[in-house]
């Protein structure tokens, strides 16, 4: 008998949610299955032909459609967890096979992490996001926080020297970020004790959020490299300085390297330097960052015309995610980061690491 090739099972497999067909106006294709149809029929994940591209409103995203394959990815995670349930047996019977680890989930040595997995939106634009990669990620505030501050480490990386910072943020029994900082990181230290691919991994191992002083942010993509870049983990850059006190030491430190340049002395001591960069560190300026940064979804502008954004995780309620989604595209638009708004998009996908993209949105005009 002839065998079919995985890639025509999977395609006979695509289409428990429909068929579609393109009407004359544009933007808008509609499903021929009913309602009642739909309804009865269990979401499965499946290629563009399976979820229709609805613009019945005046939005060009359709709340609908995004609810739609959330559902179906969900329902997809639950379903490969429960397979890998099902095959685990009793390590102590002979014959028995280990259980795989889920290297997909937070934490692929928990089994109960099997069922937790990011979702990510990919929007495809009809023109390049930037001549050159961006390393700095863009934040867009989400109203439902994809970080839980509970459960998130996060590591700080500082100026020279990182005792300063320390003794300020975690030294002080007053300092509200005392119990949510994991990690402060010199860029010194950063340069001798994380020179290594191992100990690089390491560092981004330990963390799940990376946050950068805004002045030494250009020197991270040179000092982390591809071991941050490849999973999207470099730094957010954020400020610890008051604004007042980080005027005046920027006027303070170019007065000083004039005096300096003139006299070829230096005008202040290092311990003077010291006194006025701990005088200007607020450690609540601090904590309004990482507040910030927890409730918003991180952008990465790459050269290229596609950009991914992780929205949330498939513990999230349908509604939720698709909320943030929203909130995302939204952030895109306004912030200018697609080039052109909504006629500057092409495409809008949803997926997770290990399955196939569900779209959610496709123009007809390609230019």
């Amino acid at each position: 008998m002839p065998t079919r090739s995985k890639s025509s099972k999977k395609a006979s497999g695509l289409s428990s949610l429909g068929k579609t067909t393109v009407v004359e106006s544009p933007k808008i294709t509609k499903s021929t299955e009913t309602a009642s149809t739909r309804a009865n029929e269990e979401p499965e994940v499946s290629s563009s032909s399976a979820l229709a591209i609805s613009s019945e409103s005046s939005l060009p995203l359709s709340s609908e459609q995004t609810k739609k394959a959330i559902a179906a990815l969900i329902k997809h995670i639950e379903k490969k967890a429960a397979e890998e349930a099902a095959t685990t047996t009793d390590s102590n019977k002979p014959g028995s096979k280990k259980r795989k680890l889920n290297l997909l989930s937070d934490d692929p040595s928990n089994p109960e992490e099997s069922e937790k997995q990011a979702l990510y939106l990919v929007i495809g634009t009809k023109k390049y996001l930037s001549d050159k990669p961006v390393m700095k990620p863009q934040r867009i505030t989400v109203p439902h926080p994809i970080y839980n501050l509970d459960t998130t480490s996060i590591c700080l990386i500082t100026k020279d020297p990182q005792r300063l910072y320390k003794d300020v943020l975690l030294g002080d029994e007053n300092s509200p970020v005392k119990d949510k900082i994991a990690r402060i990181v010199g860029i010194s230290k950063l340069k001798t004790k994380f020179k290594t691919f191992e100990s690089k991994r390491q560092l981004r191992d330990d963390h799940d959020l990376f946050l950068a002083d805004d002045r030494v942010v250009t020197m991270m993509p040179e000092l982390l490299g591809k071991t941050f870049i490849s999973v999207k983990k470099m730094p957010v850059p954020i400020s610890f300085l008051n604004p007042a006190a980080a005027s005046a030491l920027e006027t303070a430190v170019k007065v000083a390297k004039a005096r300096a340049s003139k006299k070829r002395t230096a005008q202040t001591s290092p311990e003077e330097e010291f006194a006025r960069e701990k005088a200007a560190i607020s450690s609540k300026r601090v904590n309004a960052e990482i507040t910030r940064t927890l409730n918003s979804a991180m952008v990465f502008v790459p050269a290229g015309n596609s950009t991914t954004v992780k929205v949330g995780f498939s513990t999230f309620s349908v509604d939720d995610l698709a909320e943030n989604v929203e909130a995302v595209i939204g952030g895109l638009v306004s912030k200018n980061i697609v080039k052109g708004g909504w006629d500057g998009i092409r495409s809008i996908h949803l997926k997770t690491k290990g399955s196939i993209s569900l779209p959610i949105f496709l123009t007809e005009k390609l230019t």
